[in-house]
């Protein structure tokens, strides 16, 4: 997994224990995406932190490209909900690219043809 962390923190905030953090987080959430993408994923975390919280958009980049954005009061609530969102969009393109293919499969009246 290619990831890349930007954090955009003020200067209390701004230490190395809090990006290996936010980068152990990520790999840990998202190793299942992976292995079940089947290819390589590139990941982006941009993390602002704004005057009354944080907002952490999260990319997905494979065969295409899943986008997460999320605010919360603290940055690994904001990481979470990122991931939490991109994780439900991976889920559902996932199943409608699995319903198509189980579609192919079947017969347009729902019946094995009769040489069978």
């Amino acid at each position: 997994m290619e990831l890349s962390v930007v954090l955009k923190l003020s200067p209390e905030n701004r230490k190395e224990e809090v990006e290996g953090f936010v980068r152990r987080h990520l790999e840990a959430k998202l190793s299942k995406i992976e292995t079940r993408w089947g290819k390589p994923l590139a990941v982006r975390l941009s993390a602002e932190e704004q005057t009354n919280g944080f907002v952490a958009t999260l990319s997905l980049m494979g065969e295409g490209e899943i986008v997460g954005k999320h605010f919360g009061d603290k940055l690994p609530k904001a990481v979470d909900g990122a991931i939490d969102k991109v994780t439900r969009q991976f889920e559902e393109s996932t199943q409608k690219r699995e319903g198509k293919e189980r579609q192919r499969r079947l017969p347009v009246n729902g019946k094995v043809p009769a040489e069978f």
